[in-house]
């Protein structure tokens, strides 16, 4: 258990540390960590299918995986999803020429949704005027839900959350990992609010602190549950596929999959979130 939480902690500060070196040099630096983490995760999701997807999109998606921030860059997050569907497109043309199973079509469409656009989500918060805001919310809620997930469910677990996916889940540790996402919020709130590092909060751009602490506890609760939803869905995944890890790309702690399987789906909340606050 401590080597698993010392993983989480030391990718979650090595993520921000990457992305505030970025805040000072270029945003450029964060987008092709990014890029490197959505390539690495299509990577573990094809080969976690074997062959079950058809070799012939295998091209297209590491095309796809590659070049992904490059619409991102020119459109905005419209282009990320106008270059899925255009490389969709792409996908469905081969399958009628190639005369391909409908199956292995529906699971390269998946591909590019899960984790290809979902992961895009990272882009838009770190080009967004609150990137660092953002960033760190995604990061230490997920990063605090996961750990004290951990934590609550070996102490107090008793009753099982969802036996049939992850069995070692339990209704406890869920709480656990909400109460612990709200404390990472708090943390993100005492950074940017209170001692108004950076100047980038939401107490910034006008809202009372009142307003601001319930602003962040709310997000913290969505965020969480989507974090802990997230692991069970790429356990849901893996359970189905009959696979342990998606890769062993960070050793005994699985793969790039295994470790933003959560931060996928809070990633995408924060991104809805701040469409309406940027």
């Amino acid at each position: 258990m401590k080597n698993r939480i010392f993983v989480s902690i030391g990718i979650a500060a090595v993520l921000i540390g990457f992305y505030f070196l970025g805040h000072y040099v270029s945003k450029l630096f964060m987008d092709a960590l990014i890029t490197i983490v959505i390539a690495c995760a299509v990577y573990e999701m094809r080969k976690a299918f074997k062959n079950e997807l058809p070799k012939d999109f295998h091209f297209l998606l590491t095309i796809y995986s590659l070049t992904i921030a490059l619409p991102y860059l020119k459109l905005g997050f419209m282009g990320v999803v106008y270059y899925t569907l255009l490389i969709f497109s792409l996908g469905a043309t081969l399958a009628v020429f190639r005369n391909l199973p409908l199956d292995g079509l529906m699971r390269f469409a998946f591909i590019l949704i899960y984790p290809g656009l979902t992961l895009s989500s990272l882009f838009f918060i770190n080009n967004s005027l609150l990137s660092s805001l953002g960033i760190a919310l995604v990061f230490c809620v997920s990063m605090f839900t996961d750990v004290f997930a951990l934590v609550f469910g070996l102490l107090f677990g008793k009753h099982k959350l969802a036996p049939a996916i992850s069995p070692k889940k339990t209704v406890e540790g869920a709480l656990g990992g909400i109460f612990g996402g709200v404390l990472g919020a708090l943390v993100v709130f005492l950074i940017f609010e209170v001692f108004g590092w950076l100047q980038m909060g939401f107490f910034t751009w006008g809202l009372r602190k009142s307003y601001t602490v319930l602003s962040y506890s709310l997000i913290a609760v969505c965020g969480s549950c989507l974090t802990q939803i997230g692991d069970l869905v790429a356990s849901l995944i893996k359970r189905n596929l009959g696979v342990k890890d998606f890769s062993k790309l960070l050793g005994d702690h699985g793969g790039m999959l295994d470790r933003f399987d959560g931060i996928m789906l809070n990633a995408c909340f924060v991104s809805f979130i701040f469409t309406f606050i940027v």
